[in-house]
């Protein structure tokens, strides 16, 4: 009984994890191949959709999407990581 319970307990906390999970920010540190909260043009070339988008999705033009530009744009993601 108290390795069903375990097993309930843990089906449940990863229910509600995927339920809280945010797709957009999973999808924006799958491209973040080196963790530093921006994606660079480089990283960015492991999608051709998302290397194709880059200097729009760039508002600033500073050379990297940042999460802000990338919400704002992913806001029904099409980019896969």
């Amino acid at each position: 009984m108290k390795k069903v319970a375990t097993t309930l307990g843990t089906a449940l906390f990863i229910a509600s994890a995927m339920v809280h999970a945010n797709p957009v920010d999973d999808l924006f540190q799958g491209v973040d191949s080196n963790q530093d909260g921006k994606i660079s043009q480089a990283e960015a070339a492991i999608n051709p959709e998302l290397e194709a988008q880059f200097a729009a999705i760039d508002v600033n033009q500073d050379g990297f999407l940042t999460p802000d530009e990338f919400q704002v744009e992913s806001g029904d993601p099409q980019v896969e990581g």
